[in-house]
């Protein structure tokens, strides 16, 4: 995603403030925009990001005098909207909510019409996501070691489902199976909601899954809430220990939601929308909302320079990672 200044990073830390980006000096910026911004979306409403957008949207048209309206272009994994946000118009009144399965998608997907690190230029961080494990509750086991020495003991008979090949929650459950020495087999499904449905169901005994998916079934009581996948607790689920506790080592790692627009798009735009995203993140009872729906939000200086190095690390890590276990589709 361009040249890259090693060394800088994006802290990601629950709950904490941080300064908005530096204003630019350039005179443009208080003459951007001069007509509404269309935020496009690749998953349909209520999916986690679209709600994510919309709260977004709200406060950032408060701040830049003009809508910002939330556009839902699913499918192909977001693959779809995020084609035609890399066709549209360099003027930043298009911008696009990327994830890093839109980032991974040269391993991941053999055809898609755009190149990631090409097509778009960063603009903010919004938040990342934390993951938790999951376990259904027809299992005969009370706690997470009686559960793993049960899956031990009887080789593949014990299954962990994710959100699809290839997702950060699939290589999560891959990672944890490998380090906890767990013969369970992996069950790929279109989504976090459809693994969790059938882990409430009885039909598959674990996943490993976004916090923000698995809150609604963790406060209805059909999943039991294992650990968390992370180094800190996650506020929503404080009670909730990580897997650090349970012997279980060095599996950190949460997925993040970022604004990026086609690349050429001016400088001045670039530098107004970054400071309209910190506005809103600033906001308390945006803050507020995003933390209680199992969001992390960002800390330090959230600049699109940071966003660039941290999506070209992120980006390189888990091409590595997907290349080694031989991860890969052919969906377009």
């Amino acid at each position: 995603m361009g040249l890259c200044r090693k060394g800088l990073g994006l802290l990601i830390v629950v709950g904490s403030t941080f300064p908005l980006a530096a204003m630019s000096t350039d005179v443009e910026i208080e003459v951007y925009p001069k007509r509404p911004i269309t935020l496009v979306v690749g998953f349909p409403p209520g999916d986690g990001a679209d709600i994510i957008a919309r709260h977004l949207a709200m406060y950032m048209s408060n701040d830049l005098g003009q809508r910002v309206i939330v556009e839902n272009r699913p499918g192909a994994g977001g693959n779809i909207a995020a084609a035609s946000v890399a066709r549209a118009k360099a003027d930043g009144y298009t911008i696009f909510v990327a994830a890093r399965p839109i980032a991974l998608h040269k391993t991941l997907y053999r055809e898609v019409d755009y190149d990631f690190s090409r097509d778009f230029t960063p603009v903010g961080i919004i938040v990342s996501v934390p993951y938790v494990l999951v376990m259904g509750k027809h299992v005969a086991a009370t706690t997470l070691q009686e559960a793993f020495a049960q899956a031990t003991r009887n080789p593949g008979a014990m299954t962990c489902g994710s959100g699809g090949i290839g997702t950060t929650s699939h290589l999560l459950c891959e990672e944890l199976r490998e380090k906890a020495g767990l013969p369970w087999v992996h069950v790929p499904y279109a989504g976090n909601a459809a693994a969790l449905l059938d882990v409430a169901g009885g039909r598959v005994d674990f996943a490993v899954v976004s916090v923000p998916a698995a809150l609604p079934f963790i406060k209805a009581d059909t999943v039991r809430t294992m650990a968390v996948l992370g180094r800190d607790k996650v506020s929503v689920i404080p009670s909730v220990p990580g897997l650090d506790k349970f012997g279980i080592r060095n599996i950190h790692d949460q997925s993040w939601c970022a604004v990026v627009a086609p690349t050429g798009t001016p400088t001045h735009a670039i530098a107004r929308l970054n400071r309209s995203i910190n506005a809103a993140l600033s906001n308390a009872e945006v803050r507020k909302k995003i933390v209680g729906l199992g969001y992390v939000l960002p800390s330090g200086r959230n600049t699109a320079e940071a966003l660039e190095v941290f999506i070209d690390e992120d980006t390189e890590k888990w091409t590595d990672i997907l290349r080694e276990r031989q991860v890969g589709q052919t969906v377009p």
